[in-house]
């Protein structure tokens, strides 16, 4: 059986989320230019991205606004199935618009909450929804890492092919 690392991340950022936010402005601005790159990466399966609003209900990225006024701002989520933790790696913090994007916007995120970005392997065929994921990220948040969810800080090896 062949294995693929998933990822699962969430940012949520501080304040309301409207195109008065500078955080909306960059994070929408540069998704394009990263989407781009990610499709040409030799080391990522497939990705996909969602906004996930306080009351549970998913939203298409693209279908972002109108966003509701009365309602805190969104996770702001991705999961992508990967080769490998390296690829990963490499995408995440040496890729030439992921990298330097994300450190613009660090500062602007709400990290109360606790861990935003989980890891799985599961077998090739295997097909999860954005909501697979946040619960995931739940558990991780929950319990610590596991096989079942775990972090970049405690990586797991893949699994053995028997």
């Amino acid at each position: 059986m062949e294995y693929r690392l998933v990822h699962f991340n969430c940012a949520r950022p501080l304040g309301a989320f409207t195109f008065e936010n500078e955080f909306v402005r960059v994070f929408l601005g540069i998704l394009p230019r990263i989407f781009s790159d990610a499709d040409t990466f030799d080391g990522l399966h497939w990705h996909r991205h969602g906004l996930r609003e306080p009351t549970g209900k998913w939203r298409d990225l693209f279908e972002a606004f109108p966003y509701p006024v009365e309602l805190a701002a969104p996770d702001v989520c991705t999961m992508a199935g990967w080769k490998s933790i390296e690829d990963m790696r490499t995408f995440t913090y040496s890729g030439k618009t992921h990298a330097p994007g994300m450190r613009r916007l660090q500062d602007q995120l709400d990290r109360t909450q606790g861990p935003g970005f989980v890891m799985w392997w599961a077998p090739r065929h295997e097909r999860f929804t954005m909501e697979d994921g946040w619960q995931r990220l739940m558990h991780l948040r929950r319990f610590g890492s596991s096989t079942y969810a775990f972090s970049l800080d405690e990586p797991l090896a893949r699994p053995n092919v028997a």
